[in-house]
């Protein structure tokens, strides 16, 4: 058994050993979900747990209250690797995004790995990023520490999502969002409506013409708008002087994106020219999509492998269409970066709903998450073991001719 493969067996049986613990913390999180910006406990809990095994924690990450930073440092200097830990819930349906999984693989892969770390040259982190599903002042937190270069002085960086299947390096879209507000005049819907200006029909003019970009839009950059009308008067009688759009844009090429935003913001303009009312329009770029890092892919990919996890082959995935959107692609924009998907719900099972968040605290769930916390730690390992290897992550990140987006 060489070296490398010895400090992996022994990060699986910690594990392991963290198994019913992990369980623990999976479902208390499942239990008292906490909406993005406002995980307190949820921060308590890991944070705590983090330094009972020796992590230095650093909490209020640039200013946000449940951002965190946990450090376990090795025998001497060497590269940065994380893992990251993501733990706000959605109104209404709780965990439907399976976070309380994330955040406790992340716990037990930082934890598992320190086990070994003093024998290597390095440091593992176990970074706390709240608030992925974009709510509150910390919303998107990736990209709030990617905007104040926090990721610069990490070398890599791993994670995993629940999902219907198991993968290795999904690509996701960038995303924006474009807010149409409709000023009109009021006037009596029956009695004198050529006295008023109908702001719910600029609004309505304004999204049919967003909905006729999809005919234009380029294949090969998976465009995706998606809106609604989220305000359209108070009365029927009433001609309404006020409506607002609300739009999200989403592709797989950040810079037709920013393209097709710009169309979208027209349709705006060109609804209130044609009916006469005024428009304000509040472009906002949400996250970015991923920047595929195939040499890291190919060491998490390989990690899974060796656990017998069935799946395709990661060159198939990065190939495949980006169906979400994540702050992780902000984190690849600045370094080399590596998502895995665990398969917690069969195929056919809707993200974001109560039947994906009841699924995160199945015998399924639970028994995916030590698979991916097993992986998410071989691979921690792996890269400081053999920094050659984040070398070439390095390489193939600065190289642009050889990304995969």
């Amino acid at each position: 058994m060489s070296d490398l493969e010895g400090l992996k067996e022994r990060v699986k049986e910690a594990v392991e050993e963290q198994r019913e613990s992990l369980f623990e913390m999976s479902n208390w999180l499942y239990e008292n979900p906490e909406l993005g910006s406002e995980e307190f406990k949820a921060t308590k809990l890991l944070t705590s747990d983090l330094e009972e095994h020796g992590f230095r924690v650093e909490r209020g990450l640039l200013g946000m209250p449940t951002a965190f930073c946990a450090g376990f440092r090795g025998k001497g200097d060497g590269p940065r690797v994380a893992v990251l830990a993501e733990y706000d819930a959605l109104p209404g349906v709780g965990h439907g995004c399976g976070h309380n999984l994330i955040a406790a693989s992340a716990i037990g892969a930082g934890i598992a790995a320190s086990r070994v770390v003093d024998e290597l040259d390095g440091e593992v982190l176990v970074v706390g990023t709240p608030a992925e599903e974009g709510r509150g002042p910390s919303g998107g937190s990736k990209v709030i520490m990617a905007n104040n270069g926090f990721w610069d002085d990490i070398d890599a960086a791993v994670m995993l999502h629940p999902s219907t299947r198991y993968s290795v390096g999904g690509r996701s879209l960038g995303i924006w969002t474009v807010k149409m507000e409709f000023e009109g005049q009021t006037s009596h819907a029956a009695a004198s409506p050529h006295e008023g200006i109908n702001a719910l029909n600029a609004a309505a003019l304004a999204y049919m013409a967003t909905h006729m970009l999809r005919q234009e839009a380029r294949r090969d950059a998976n465009l995706v708008i998606h809106g609604i009308i989220s305000e359209g008067g108070l009365a029927s009688n009433v001609i309404p002087d006020r409506a607002v759009c609300d739009f999200g844009v989403r592709s797989s090429d950040d810079a037709y994106l920013e393209e097709m935003v710009g169309k979208v913001a027209r349709c705006a303009e060109g609804a209130a020219l044609a009916t006469g009312a005024g428009v304000k329009v509040t472009k906002r770029k949400l996250y970015s999509g991923k920047k595929i890092n195939e040499p890291l892919v190919e060491v998490l990919w390989n990690n899974y492998a060796s656990l017998g996890v069935e799946m395709s082959h990661w060159k198939e995935t990065i190939n495949g269409m980006p169906m979400a959107s994540t702050d992780f692609g902000d984190v690849s924009q600045r370094i080399p970066t590596a998502g895995s998907n665990i398969k917690i719900a069969e195929p056919g099972t809707p993200g974001h709903s109560r039947q994906m968040a009841d699924a995160s605290v199945t015998a399924e769930g639970l028994e995916a998450m030590i698979v991916g916390t097993k992986a998410l730690a071989m691979t921690l390992v792996e890269l400081l073991a053999e920094p050659e290897k984040i070398r070439q992550a390095k390489e193939y990140f600065n190289n642009p001719s050889r990304n995969g987006i």
